[in-house]
């Protein structure tokens, strides 16, 4: 089989929308996929009951509305199925256990920090002061995330020589849990605020991470969420459709089980089967290092010590126990009643719970009073499940490895009914038995099955550390999307800017366009 353009390995939503760029400027793909489904991270799935739609993994849309790219290419997938649901005013819950009424995120910034107030003035106050701060960086954030990662000293090139610019660099070197005990004072707001900061599976100590509190709280007040109708796969799907609508092709069921060089240059693939299929261009892979390295190809063909790089790639110890229901209805929160007009919840107790978990963590046991991620997304989408029933995810991080020896698959329902239920019926006052209709457990040996680029259950990609991250992701040297043979190339969430529903896929597809000379610099997008 050949004939194609460009060849790519793994339909993920990455290499889904990579090729999907590619399409739109004139050449023909193929994008081989080892399931007999599409999508990677970002699918929908019957798990429980027939006419029950559940996302199994990547469920909320933020950050892929920050992509100017994905912009361009919208109104295609939009005629092949796509369509977006927005959360026009509150966005998630934040209900307390403890005291008040809880925190709601809202798309108006001051309405938050109304919520944000009944706990502490000042700290409303400094939550609109990062907001505001946030509108002064936004393009550069945007254009830091979908563009090839900039030398390291490009940053502090760019503060260093200001006053405010050294301080702004001096608090992004602090850990999260360092950035939030100084800037906010009532515990219950600093448990909200660190638990948003934590939502890459980053740790509360790990340094460098609290520059992400200037991007990841303000994006939701100036871009949104919102989640495809139909479910999150409809993003895959839309881009299958579109693909195939235009002439190249989605191979589902056919694993690659190597990449063909010769002479220094990636040529094509070769299949589980034995099939070899060519490309004129370039191969891409969308699969994790691991994958595409350590198995995809020979020690010859790759630059001597290259195989031990790869190795030292860390994908982290934290993976995640989560839950799927099918319900009669949806949980009904204690607290503020906003907070049941959001369809997404993350709940946090106090600092010290959070403290106490990352230590459980720490030591390799299972969280015993955790915090929440829940998400009833019928009740902004009720065409995920039977008319008047609804979906519920609920899930929290535990260790990959428990020190008990025990293995998450057979405690995994143990552990979601006895802990992570409990938990959630501390805040919400109608998830009893009867309102569970139907249930399926995943846990970390499951999500190594389901996805190989979710190596040992991890879902991120790879740790977000200041030595996988911008210049140094997946590694040094290689952190534009270009891997060590001529006409092959790298995307994914092992790639900048990491694991989450982004679409940086397209970063890749411009890096393989410069270099077929369909695009030049003065192409790219500007800010």
């Amino acid at each position: 089989m050949s004939g194609y353009d460009v060849i790519i390995a793994g339909a993920g939503h990455n290499g889904l929308i990579c090729a999907s760029m590619l399409v739109k400027s004139g050449l023909k793909v193929l994008v081989v996929e080892r399931n007999e489904w599409v999508g990677g991270g970002v699918l929908t799935r019957e798990l429980t009951l027939p006419g029950y739609k559940h996302d199994p993994f990547g469920s909320s849309h933020v950050w892929i509305h920050l992509n100017p790219d994905f912009k361009e290419l919208q109104p295609e997938l939009e005629k092949h199925g796509l369509k977006y649901i927005w959360s026009e005013d509150q966005i998630t819950g934040h209900p307390n256990k403890y005291e008040g009424d809880g925190i709601v995120v809202y798309k108006d910034v001051d309405k938050t920090c109304d919520t944000i107030a009944a706990y502490s003035k000042r700290d409303a106050v400094r939550y609109k002061e990062i907001y505001d701060e946030f509108g002064e960086i936004q393009d550069g954030v945007i254009k830091s995330m979908f563009d090839t990662p900039a030398p390291p000293s490009y940053l502090y090139q760019g503060l260093e020589n200001n006053p405010e610019g050294l301080k702004r660099l001096r608090d992004f070197q602090l850990s999260s849990r360092q950035f939030t005990l100084e800037n906010f004072e009532n515990d219950h707001v600093r448990a909200f605020i660190l638990g948003w900061a934590m939502a890459p599976q980053t740790l509360p100590d790990q340094l460098g991470t609290a520059q992400g509190f200037y991007v990841m709280i303000p994006s939701i007040h100036y871009f949104g969420q919102s989640i495809p109708e139909g479910g999150s796969g409809m993003l895959s799907e839309s881009m299958k459709r579109y693909l195939e609508a235009n002439g190249s092709t989605v191979m589902t069921g056919a694993t690659v089980r190597k990449f063909i060089t010769e002479q220094g240059e990636c040529r094509g693939v070769r299949l589980e089967s034995g099939e070899e299929i060519f490309a004129g261009q370039a191969v891409v892979s969308s699969l994790d290092p691991y994958q595409t390295y350590l198995e995809g190809f020979d020690d010859s063909e790759l630059p001597a010590g290259f195989k031990d790089m790869v190795r030292r790639f860390k994908f982290g110890d934290i993976t995640i126990a989560r839950v799927h229901y099918a319900l009669n209805e949806a949980p009904v929160f204690k607290g503020h009643p906003d907070i049941n007009k959001t369809a997404y919840q993350r709940i946090f107790g106090n600092m010290a719970d959070i403290d106490r978990q990352y230590l459980e963590i720490a030591s390799n046991k299972a969280p015993s009073d955790p915090f929440l991620w829940t998400a009833a997304w019928t009740t902004m989408d009720p065409t995920r499940a039977p008319a008047g029933k609804h979906t519920l995810i609920m899930d929290t991080f535990v260790p990959v490895d428990l020190a008990s020896g025990e293995d998450w698959e057979e405690i995994g329902p143990a552990y979601c009914r006895d802990v992570l239920l409990r938990q959630l019926r501390n805040y919400a006052t109608n998830m009893d038995d009867d309102n569970i209709l139907a249930e399926y457990v995943e846990t970390g040996p499951s999500l190594a099955r389901a996805n190989l680029c979710f190596y040992r259950g991890v879902t991120t990609g790879g740790e977000r550390t200041l030595a996988q991250m911008g210049a140094f992701r997946p590694f040094p040297n290689y952190a534009d999307y270009r891997g060590p043979l001529k006409k092959f190339y790298m995307t994914g969430p092992s790639c900048h800017p990491g694991g989450g529903i982004s679409g940086m896929g397209t970063v890749a597809a411009r890096e393989i366009l410069r270099d077929m000379g369909s695009i030049t610099e003065d192409d790219d997008f500007d800010f």
